[in-house]
């Protein structure tokens, strides 16, 4: 006989992967427990920008504005070199197509995580702190979790699932056995919090590419604050060298080449970019994400994002597959979606950090040279913003429709339009529910009996949880209608003629076909959320 679990989901790691993960089980009516090893939040600023895709997920689950208050826009890049400017990048000249927030956000991981935590306990949950994971087994109908108390006790918890986001050194991965595939750069890195004044605008980003090393000015909340990311070419791996405002106004001075000023120095580390990614990300019960599943060098800013957009495309899917709403295999479309992304994550940072590390005189010449010819371009500026907003998002369709989907964009498997002319839309995709888009399409009409068998399709398999509306080329806007009698919904989704779309709760295109081959729809629809057994009782 099965033993009913503790919990829903038990997740292992408390930082804004881990946050977001217990945000969504609870939003979407799980029963969750969120430990962590550490007896407080940390008060260190570690990662600091989000992005535009980060940020649309955060207002999805309901604190993006507390965010947006604890943090400050990121105005703009420059690379420098020699004294003089390469090519400069403004964030808010950028096409950023239909995105809400056509940003960088520059905040404190601990203000991140501050504001995931006051969420989560808006919602009735909170952080089990002081728990370190010990082991990790599965059991019929679930996973027992040994957790270690703070007196020494071993507790076991017993969850119908376990989400490892507990960081780049995983006690779930390392039960789980799981490797890691990649290699580490060899190179060193240091990065220091400081207060500087200089001639370089504030609120500005500033990419050095000086011969003695790349050196990177972040800004930070505060005026005058930023954070300084400078490769050490002269320092071996295993040593440790002494960073203090000496070393690093000597640093500053000579890559610069600007009369600046240091004080307050905050937060210091010292690393070495390692790229590698877990082979596998699920075993059975047990899921990794963040950076248990994929470690990288910070360039770009990458991997805070990714954790974020990791749990994001999981938990809805395990809620599903939980209630026996949705086959099982939906759980094989986490690691076939988000795998891929980790990789193509990784090996992008890792050119990244190889063409910002050369060393000879020669290299660097011809690495200067090419940036600051292709920066001249609006579409590579523009294609750099979409790439590190991570709003070029594109999935393998994982369980696809038995047809051949209706020309145009977005299809199965990329992000979905979103703001387009209508904010009304960004509003109505808010939520934990699919959204069917029936579209009249721009060269004809659907009628009521269509749009109602269609609707009515996907009520049959998705109950409430879908939200069926009918896009339409006049005025009328109500509760299953959304008014676009300038057509700038119907182009976003490039529905020319009669469109079906389905969105999945992550804002990821599911479906698209004419609603009007109900055969097409249902066929689909008993692939995606064919009912079935409840995993335990």
């Amino acid at each position: 006989m099965t033993t009913r679990p503790d919990v829903d989901v038990l997740i292992i790691g408390a930082g804004p992967t881990g946050l977001v993960a217990a945000i969504e089980a609870l939003r979407h009516g799980l029963t969750v427990r969120l430990v962590d090893q550490t007896e407080r939040r940390s008060p260190h600023s570690k990662a600091l920008v989000l992005h535009s895709r980060s940020l649309e997920v955060l207002d999805d689950l309901g604190c993006v504005g507390p965010v947006l208050e604890a943090g400050r826009e990121f105005k703009a890049l420059n690379l420098l070199s020699g004294g003089r400017q390469l090519g400069r990048i403004e964030f808010r000249q950028l096409s950023w197509n239909d995105a809400p927030y056509p940003i960088w956000l520059t905040i404190p991981q601990s203000e991140t995580e501050r504001c995931l935590e006051e969420r989560l306990e808006a919602l009735g949950g909170q952080v089990d702190r002081q728990r370190s994971l010990r082991a990790v087994r599965e059991v019929q109908g679930g996973v027992d979790a040994e957790l270690l108390r703070p007196d020494g006790r071993i507790e076991v918890c017993r969850a119908a699932w376990l989400l490892g986001c507990d960081g780049a050194r995983s006690e779930v991965r390392r039960s789980l056995g799981v490797e890691l595939e990649g290699d580490t750069s060899g190179e060193v890195f240091m990065l220091a919090d400081v207060a500087m004044e200089s001639p370089l605008v504030d609120a500005e980003g500033y990419n050095v590419l000086a011969r003695e090393g790349v050196l990177l000015i972040v800004p930070m909340k505060a005026p005058g604050q930023v954070r300084l990311i400078a490769h050490l070419p002269g320092v071996h791996v295993d040593e440790t060298p002494v960073i203090d405002l000496p070393m690093l106004q000597r640093l500053v001075d000579t890559r610069t080449g600007l009369a600046t000023k240091l004080s307050a120095l905050g937060w210091t580390s010292v690393f070495s970019p390692k790229h590698f990614i877990a082979k596998s990300l699920r075993v059975g019960r047990v899921f990794l994400a963040g950076d248990a599943a994929h470690i990288h060098s910070p360039v770009g800013g990458q991997g805070l994002n990714t954790g974020i957009q990791d749990a994001y495309n999981l938990v809805w899917k395990l809620a599903l597959v939980h209630r026996g709403l949705a086959p099982t295999r939906l759980l094989d479309t986490y690691e076939a979606e988000r795998h891929p992304v980790g990789d193509r994550m990784i090996r992008g940072v890792r050119r990244a950090t190889r063409g910002l590390t050369l060393r000879a005189g020669a290299a660097q010449w011809v690495r200067n040279r090419l940036a600051s010819l292709l920066l001249r371009f609006a579409r590579v500026r523009n294609l750099m913003g979409a790439a590190l907003g991570m709003l070029q998002l594109r999935y393998a369709p994982s369980l696809a429709a038995t047809t051949s989907p209706l020309p145009g964009s977005p299809q199965p498997g990329e992000r979905a339009a979103q703001q387009a002319s209508s904010p009304a839309l960004t509003h109505r995709l808010r939520g934990v529910h699919h959204t069917l888009l029936l579209f009249d399409g721009l060269r004809e009409a659907l009628t009521e009996a269509e749009v109602e068998t269609a609707a009515g399709l996907a009520r049959t398999f998705a109950g409430s949880a879908v939200h069926s509306i009918h896009v339409r080329k006049d005025t009328v806007t109500g509760e299953t209608h959304l008014a676009d009698p300038d057509g700038a919904i119907h182009r976003a989704f490039g529905a020319d003629r009669a469109l079906a779309v389905w969105i999945r709760p992550d804002k990821v295109v599911a479906f698209r076909g004419d609603p009007r081959a109900t055969g097409a729809l249902r066929a689909w629809l008993i692939d995606f959320l064919s009912p079935q057994e409840k995993h335990h009782e």
